[in-house]
């Protein structure tokens, strides 16, 4: 088993990870955009969110394919720190780049799962009243219409 070698995938499978990240923030900035501007396009964001669904799917494998490497070599790692310390340490400031943008991209999702719930309690709010206006033209019309059932006020008493 060649440790280098484990440890070269270790690292390039954070740097792809770090790429998605990045663009992971992107989306998440896109979809700040989104929730700023004063009429809101739910199609544009539910474009966003099965853009950013993707890129976490990409994110998961990698994690898994991470953990399935370091499982396999971590024994040997620690027994033998001091001979691959550079690259230890190579892959911990990668993991460091990786938690940074995580941090960064929970905080602005925060911001925007507030932004978001402010849009949708208005949206449902707007769908309240246009219920209850339709309920009250309708009842309206409903009343003003002449019954089908009305009985002749005149009755013909010729027999």
């Amino acid at each position: 088993m060649d440790i280098k070698k484990y440890l070269l995938i270790l690292a390039e499978t954070m740097e792809k990870k770090i790429s998605i990240l990045q663009a992971l923030l992107e989306a998440t900035r896109r979809q700040e955009q989104i929730a700023i501007q004063e009429d809101f396009v739910l199609e544009a964001f539910e474009e966003n969110m099965d853009q950013k669904d993707v890129l976490l799917g990409q994110i998961d494998e990698l994690d898994e394919g991470f953990e399935s490497v370091f499982t396999q070599i971590r024994s040997e790692l620690t027994a033998k720190k001091e001979l691959y310390k550079d690259d230890i340490k190579k892959i911990q400031e990668l993991i460091r780049k990786c938690t940074d943008l995580e941090v960064e991209i929970q905080a602005l999702e925060a911001r925007n799962r507030n932004r978001l719930e402010l849009i949708f309690a208005r949206e449902q709010k707007e769908l309240r009243q246009v219920k209850a206006n339709s309920k009250v033209v309708s009842s309206y019309y409903n009343s003003m219409r002449p019954s089908q059932n009305v009985d002749s006020i005149f009755m013909d008493q010729k027999k």
